[in-house]
């Protein structure tokens, strides 16, 4: 109809989206973009990626990320991404600021920057993970070809470049001095020695400059003994190869591998219970460390090293509360000595998440008074862990730790301690001492379900422990454990029982590192 502010179909324009016409050319122009963007939505496939290298990065991590770049054949993801089950992408995967879910598979490596992957039950990734900042939380029903490489805690970032693509950006691109920490104060500890010891740190990475090493200065105020110690570490590093020289005055342990410093230190402030023996220490050290392999990685070094150990004692044994009638054991006096080593280490690592995973490590030591120092003896130290998956996601892990001495008896500052949670818990806290010294345990896992968010599957495990420590002339009975326990998150209770000890049972809560 004339005049009318509305015409009739044959009057509309066939290019606007509101004719039918119109309306058929959108879809024909939406669809495809909608099904790409289904397919690969946030994938930037045709995005160059470089890498700024710096001094500050893991050398593991910068070989995959190389390699990845090498073979060019990656696919960019930019925005929140679900790899659904069927889905494959056959090269590899760099993700940037953004979350991906991995249902599908990934024939290549997966490298993320500031960005959360998930590999979720069925999720497979035939190469290996690589964590730059963000995180990696993965299902026990992913299969995973490799360990994940976490380097989360490093700093790496990314950004985009002027050719519209994108560079990650490794630390230490740049000369810098900064506090380490939060504003310098490293983690706290706790010991029966030195009551409570504040840790503060300096860092100086050397960024593009070759020439000058990466420093680690560390300051210690020990409470108990008010003093303050302390050690500077520098360190020339190329790819994972490094010469380091380092030198100062600390308190050194050799039982650290029982528990970690953390967990002893909760140890010791609430219940008395410290698993390690101490004594103070002057030193001056210079070392080789050489890394090779990818699948397999392999270690070796050498370190020539000059050490004055001085006798500790328990200082100011306080805790909230004492699990074993008497508080804490009193700490094994070492010999005041100087003593001129040379330490001969090396070792391998396999990298598989879901099959066998072996890691092997031994050590050498060797000093002799006619070359310089007070002492002489020869040390061959060393562990493994073997984990075999069995059933499912059923595994059984055997590992162990030993020395021996091959000489003359060592001092006391190279004795190594066996008792309480993390060797054999019915046992005293470094109730058995001595340069030499063995200990196994073989701990069968069975979990109980898939991850709780993001706390590991909580699972159940029965372990077998037996152990000895002991020093020529004065070998007691070898120790047998065990023990049920339940595992959560960072948590665990079990029971353990003694069978050579009258069937001696504690009730134990911890977060035993090997579990």
């Amino acid at each position: 109809m004339a005049g009318s502010g509305r015409g009739g179909p044959g009057d509309r324009d066939p290019h606007r989206p509101g004719s039918a016409a119109g309306r058929r050319r959108w879809r024909r122009l939406l669809v495809p973009w909608t099904v790409a963007w289904v397919l690969f939505g946030g994938a930037a496939s045709g995005q160059v990626v470089e890498f700024r290298a710096g001094s500050g990065g893991l050398a593991r991590a910068d070989e995959v990320v190389r390699s990845v770049l090498a073979r060019g054949d990656y696919v960019v993801l930019t925005a929140d991404r679900v790899l659904s089950p069927g889905e494959v992408i056959d090269g590899d995967v760099i993700v940037l600021g953004a979350t991906l879910r991995v249902e599908g598979t990934i024939r290549g490596d997966l490298v993320g920057v500031q960005s959360d992957i998930f590999a979720r039950p069925g999720g497979e990734v035939g190469g290996t993970v690589v964590v730059l900042g963000g995180g990696f939380y993965g299902s026990t029903l992913a299969r995973l070809a490799r360990r994940p490489v976490s380097a989360a805690v490093y700093g790496y970032t990314y950004e985009t470049t002027r050719g519209g693509g994108y560079a990650i950006v490794a630390p230490g691109g740049r000369v810098s001095l900064r506090p380490a920490g939060l504003y310098g104060l490293l983690l706290p500890e706790y010991d029966r020695v030195n009551a409570l010891t504040i840790p503060l740190g300096l860092d100086f990475d050397r960024g593009g400059m070759s020439a000058l090493p990466d420093a680690e200065l560390r300051l210690r105020i020990r409470s108990a003994r008010e003093m303050l110690d302390g050690a500077l570490r520098l360190r020339w590093r190329t790819g994972r190869h490094a010469v380091s020289l380092a030198g100062g005055r600390t308190v050194r342990t050799n039982d650290g591998w029982i528990n970690g410093d953390v967990d002893n230190s909760l140890y010791s402030f609430i219940g008395a219970v410290d698993t390690r023996n101490y004594y103070d220490a002057d030193f001056v050290a210079a070392g080789i460390e050489l890394g090779f392999g990818s699948n397999a990685l392999w270690n070796a070094g050498l370190t020539l090293g000059w050490e004055r150990a001085r006798p500790l004692a328990n200082e100011d044994p306080f805790s909230l509360f004492e699990v074993r009638a008497g508080g804490f054991q009193p700490n094994a006096p070492a010999l005041a000595a100087d003593a001129a080593s040379l330490k001969l280490a090396g070792g391998v690592a396999t990298e598989r998440a879901d099959g066998p995973g072996l890691t092997v490590q031994a050590e050498l030591e060797i000093a002799d008074d006619a070359v310089a120092g007070d002492l002489t003896f020869a040390l061959l130290g060393g562990g493994f862990r073997l984990r075999l998956p069995t059933v499912g996601r059923q595994a059984l892990v055997i590992e162990g730790r030993g020395q021996a001495s091959l000489d003359d008896d060592a001092p006391p500052q190279r004795w190594r301690s066996l008792g309480g949670w993390g060797s054999l818990p019915t046992l005293v806290p470094t109730g058995q001492s001595g340069d030499r010294m063995w200990w196994t345990a073989a701990t069968y896992q069975i979990p109980l379900s898939d991850r709780l968010g993001r706390l590991p599957s909580p699972f159940l495990w029965v372990q077998y422990g037996a152990g000895n420590a002991w020093t020529a002339g004065s070998r007691p009975s070898t120790v047998h454990d065990l023990g049920l326990g339940l595992t959560f998150g960072p948590l665990a209770l079990a029971l353990y029982t003694a069978p050579s000890d009258e069937f001696k049972t504690v009730f134990t809560v911890g977060f035993d590192p090997r579990h």
